[in-house]
């Protein structure tokens, strides 16, 4: 049964890299956001468009080390 299934796992993996990445990414700039709210600091579009992708591109690498350290001990 599980031969003609149709596992498509490069799509998983895209997937799974964009829900990292845009997770990660919105969480801490909304975090920062607030924190910045509280104390009444203003910042503009662009300061939080950067710390997004910064955010999201430190989120998919220290997710691909897990992954690779978890596959390596196997």
């Amino acid at each position: 049964m599980l031969s003609s299934a149709n596992l498509d796992f490069s799509g998983l993996v895209v997937d799974l890299a964009f829900i990292v990445f845009l997770g990660v990414g919105l969480s801490y700039s909304l975090i920062l956001g607030i924190i910045h709210i509280i104390q009444k600091k203003t910042r503009t579009f662009g300061f939080y468009l950067r710390i997004f992708f910064i955010a999201g591109i430190v989120g998919l690498t220290l997710g691909a080390f897990i992954i690779m350290m978890w596959l390596l001990s196997l």
